[in-house]
């Protein structure tokens, strides 16, 4: 038998379908400004309580430098933040769940039911507040293919995983 790979002529693919994808929850962007804020604040008290250590070996400079720039990345990441969140979404389809996200590096992961392992729910006491929650779908391989949806309502996340338990046929607990 003769090996052959013929090339497939990329105008015979089908099309792709257009899929509407769901947003956030509006809290979802409250909690992840708050997470940050948190971040922030332990950084600047470190920042300065090192100013205040320091004080003798340190020019002006440092004390001006250094704020500014805590300021300046700060305001980045909560830029990034809000960008993060209207990039973000997820649309669950017949045979498979997809999640977009990503503002500068754009990622969209596609997961087959028929890969899924097994189904986590997820909040911490910051969503649980808001009445967020995340839903994790584990994959067979690495963990590459695992796909996690945070910033949705608990309810929702407890919708998504009774319905993909129901299409991959395990026993929801």
């Amino acid at each position: 038998m003769l090996f052959q790979n013929p090339q497939i002529d990329l105008n015979t693919l089908p099309q792709i379908e257009e899929v509407e994808f769901q947003v956030l929850a509006p809290a979802a962007l409250k909690v992840r400004l708050i997470n940050w804020g948190i971040i922030q604040g332990l950084m600047l008290i470190g920042m300065v309580i090192s100013l205040l250590v320091l004080r003798k070996e340190l020019t002006i400079w440092h004390f001006v430098g250094i704020p500014i720039a805590w300021a300046l990345q700060a305001w980045y990441f909560m830029w990034m933040a809000h960008n993060r969140y209207r990039a973000e979404g997820y649309a669950l389809r017949d045979k498979d769940i997809l999640h977009k996200k990503g503002h500068w590096w754009k990622n969209q992961l596609t997961v087959p039911y028929l890969r899924i392992q097994h189904i986590e729910l997820e909040q911490g006491p910051i969503a649980r507040y808001f009445g967020l929650g995340a839903v994790t779908v584990y994959t067979a391989g690495d963990s590459s293919g695992d796909l996690s949806i945070s910033g949705i309502t608990y309810e929702e996340a407890e919708r998504i995983k009774a319905f993909i338990a129901k299409k991959v046929g395990v026993d929801e607990q």
